[in-house]
């Protein structure tokens, strides 16, 4: 179980005792690890953020081959009220490497921005913070984002061109129980919580550490809990980086789905009193692993999927899953309204 799970006994910490804001309302939360090209933008996001309340960036360093714990030193000296540099000698790996943060963070807020990640507008904090306090029944508040992509070795986004620009809005606030696998919605550099409730998710149970991910595990449990708040609005830029886990290659994608598997059974589990937990995350895995593993020519990857569709669906369950999961990809006819991002 994560609660009580020990910060790795290498772990230091940078920061400036003396000059750190004494009670942030907000920790901003950064794992990095070979970010060198691109941690400064995600720094420089957060740093910029316009607050009437003091908030603290957490930057998580996980013993990177290159100039990436550098530079956060830089910037810590830089901004010494704001961030703490976390780090140790060896890698401990992504979910150890944002779990020993999150026990360091001293915010009532927590909210996350990968380190190749980064936010666009300077307002996402306070309009966030705003939104989660307006609501009691208000357990996680996301935004609209955009996708960066390198063109001519540089990276380049479009801010009108977000992701939610056609996404119908019963997908993005509310009970969104039934549709929490939904892949473009509470993409991690768009969210913010409590920290009280991601101490209950931690020690929930549902995390483990040994999933490729903490995404899909935290977006199920929390709406299933609570009501989901959206801002309407272009806050943060996900880069599509080449480094990424998911684009490591097909082997890299068939572990990945083989881990959702493992997932889906545990949540199938633990959410046993539940009626409404649907079965379009496992067919969406299924597909993928199937796909994939055709890819990576991984015959017993392949067996697994077709295997698993026949164990979990009829030949009914089967069609209708599948035709919900695409109906629920199709985009809106009609064009959601957006605010783009106001520079200071």
């Amino acid at each position: 179980m994560y609660w009580n799970k020990p910060i790795p006994p290498d772990t230091q910490e940078t920061s400036d005792a003396s000059q750190l804001t004494p009670n942030p309302l907000v920790s901003v939360l950064m794992i990095t690890y070979n970010h060198a090209e691109y941690l400064a933008e995600a720094i420089e996001g957060v740093v910029r953020q316009t607050c009437a309340f003091p908030f603290e960036l957490l930057i998580a360093e996980d013993a990177s081959k290159d100039a990436t714990r550098q530079i956060a030193l830089e910037y810590q000296k830089r901004y010494p009220h704001i961030i703490r540099v976390v780090y140790s000698q060896n890698n401990v790996g992504m979910n150890a490497n944002s779990w020993r943060i999150f026990a360091k963070a001293r915010g009532e807020y927590v909210t996350y921005c990968e380190g190749d990640d980064f936010w666009c507008a300077p307002d996402k904090l306070t309009r966030q913070v705003a939104l989660m306090e307006s609501d009691e029944n208000i357990g996680i508040v996301h935004s609209d984002w955009t996708r960066a992509h390198k063109k001519n070795g540089q990276w380049v986004y479009d801010a009108a061109n977000s992701v939610h620009r056609r996404v119908a809005p019963k997908y993005l606030e509310g009970d969104l129980f039934k549709s929490w696998h939904y892949p473009k919605i509470l993409r991690t550099c768009t969210i913010l919580l409590r920290k009280s409730t991601m101490i209950e998710w931690y020690a929930s149970g549902l995390m483990d550490e040994k999933y490729h991910f903490g995404d899909s595990v935290l977006s199920a449990w929390i709406t299933a809990r609570a009501r989901v708040g959206y801002l309407p609005a272009v806050t943060a830029v996900y880069r599509v980086s080449p480094n990424s886990t998911l684009r490591s290659g097909a082997n890299a994608r068939v572990a990945f789905y083989k881990s959702a598997l493992e997932f889906d059974t545990a949540a199938r589990t633990f959410f046993t009193a539940r009626t409404d937990y649907q079965g379009g995350y496992r067919w969406d895995t299924a597909a993928g692993l199937l796909l994939w593993g055709l890819r990576a020519r991984d015959w017993p990857a392949m067996k697994t999927a077709l295997l698993d569709f026949r164990q979990h669906f009829t030949l009914i369950d089967f069609m209708a899953t599948g035709l919900q999961t695409v109906t629920m990809r199709l985009p809106t006819l009609r064009r959601q309204p957006r605010e783009l991002p106001r520079q200071p």
